[in-house]
């Protein structure tokens, strides 16, 4: 009755989620309880997370629960606009004019950032922000983003700082906090956020945030609590309980890193978003636990569930290479390490990082040291920025024996990275913009 020319239902979120992995939709109404282990909130962060949606999609809730007007006003990725049931057609119609109005004056801003042209946006923003309107936070917000995504934090905290004088709204104190903690100022930044989320406690972003500031002061325990806490509240969102699980094996928490992952294995098993990693991760520290059938049986899971694809045969073999090795197979162990490399060379698979670590340990554990240190340097090389990397890294070869010529390695690769990353800036500013 509206106009609308075409229109598609979706039963569940992954019925939804496949239709939009092969169209896009300009409008999405969705209700709060999808009825299968998840919820509305959680589905617009998924897609969203993994870019499903333009940034010109109206993406609308729709509930009977008037306690979700508390929910949305405290989340990180809040809908477009939300209807509680029941509502009139009439009302419908003037929200989705509402959000069109909006949407289409924020277009030229969605289209420049779209097509990488982040300082034009910028300007554009900049200007906006002067002239008060109706969209004035909105429009401070977009800034605020954007000056982060270019790494200009002076800038973002002015205008997070400018947002929570005029209205103390949990994104923009948590837009602080994040400066906060890039400038390395944790302990102001712990506070502000320990303020978010007694004031907001559904505000799932900030418990994240809180947990990786405490581990930058190095307390451990206190950033697994408040995980645990995000988790207990949260217990659907897969990227979540993923991050717990690596949290709680940094903290050698071996039986909550254990659950973590069960669950992340179990609730992936239906989801768009699972990865072959997710078993290996369990399968790991089911190993270093010393279940050894349970490691080797959860990988075999691992293969049946990705139809024996080139990147879940890959992680399973290097996997069960160091899983063999451990219970004293070496045969087994040397056989399934040159079944890992032969698919790797074969299918040009792209190592993620705690991968790429298991494969350089298996290299060590059978002699091929060179391809080990071949696998490091690149690892260092592409994140030599992350400091629990280079400590895992580092941690490698000490564990082979060869700590002092890790390090020499690791330290190398970093250096050289950053000296090149200087020679970029040096001649951008010389105006050599091919040569940078």
């Amino acid at each position: 009755a509206f106009g609308v020319v075409f229109v598609e239902m979706a039963g569940t979120a992954n019925d939804a989620i496949r239709r939009l992995q092969t169209k896009p939709f300009d409008i999405i109404i969705c209700d709060y309880f999808l009825g299968d282990g998840s919820d509305g909130q959680q589905f617009l962060e998924q897609i969203r997370h993994n870019q499903l949606i333009s940034l010109t999609t109206i993406f609308v809730m729709v509930t009977a629960e008037r306690v979700y007007e508390k929910v949305v006003s405290a989340v990180e990725l809040a809908p477009d606009d939300y209807l509680i049931k029941p509502f009139t057609a009439d009302t419908l119609r003037s929200r989705l004019e509402r959000i069109m109005q909006k949407k289409l004056a924020f277009a030229p801003i969605y289209r420049m950032i779209e097509d990488r042209k982040l300082a034009e946006a910028t300007q554009i923003c900049t200007e906006l922000a002067k002239q008060q309107s109706k969209y004035t936070i909105d429009v401070l917000r977009l800034l605020g983003e954007l000056y982060v995504t270019q790494g200009k934090f002076e800038e973002a905290q002015a205008v997070y700082q400018q947002v929570v004088d005029l209205r103390a709204v949990p994104w923009a104190r948590m837009g602080l906090a994040k400066m906060l903690h890039f400038k390395n100022d944790h302990a102001a930044a712990e506070e502000l956020l320990e303020a978010v989320i007694d004031e907001s406690p559904e505000y799932m972003a900030a418990y994240d945030l809180l947990s990786k500031v405490c581990e930058s002061q190095e307390k451990n325990a206190r950033a697994q609590q408040v995980l645990e806490r995000a988790v207990a509240a949260s217990p659907y969102t897969l990227h979540r309980q993923k991050e717990m699980g690596q949290l709680a094996m940094r903290n050698d928490d071996l039986e909550a890193a254990e659950q973590a992952f069960t669950r992340v294995v179990e609730r992936g098993k239906t989801s768009f978003f699972r990865e072959a990693d997710d078993f290996a991760n369990l399968s790991r520290v089911q190993m270093e636990r010393g279940k050894i059938n349970e490691a080797l049986g959860t990988l075999r899971d691992g293969r049946a569930s990705f139809n024996n694809s080139p990147e879940a045969a890959f992680t399973a073999s290097v996997m069960e290479s160091l899983i063999y090795t451990k219970a004293g197979n070496a045969e087994a162990s040397a056989k399934a390490l040159e079944a890992a490399l032969e698919v790797r060379a074969a299918n040009d698979i792209k190592t993620k990082e705690d991968v790429a670590l298991d494969l350089a340990k298996a290299c060590f554990a059978h002699g091929k040291d060179e391809e080990a240190k071949t696998l490091i340097t690149t690892l260092v090389s592409n994140n030599h920025d992350s400091s629990a990397l280079i400590q895992k890294a580092k941690q490698l070869f000490e564990s082979v024996g060869k700590g002092e010529e890790g390090s020499a390695l690791v330290d190398g690769s970093v250096s050289k990275i950053i000296q090149l990353n200087n020679q970029g800036v040096l001649k951008a500013q010389q105006g050599d913009l091919d040569g940078s």
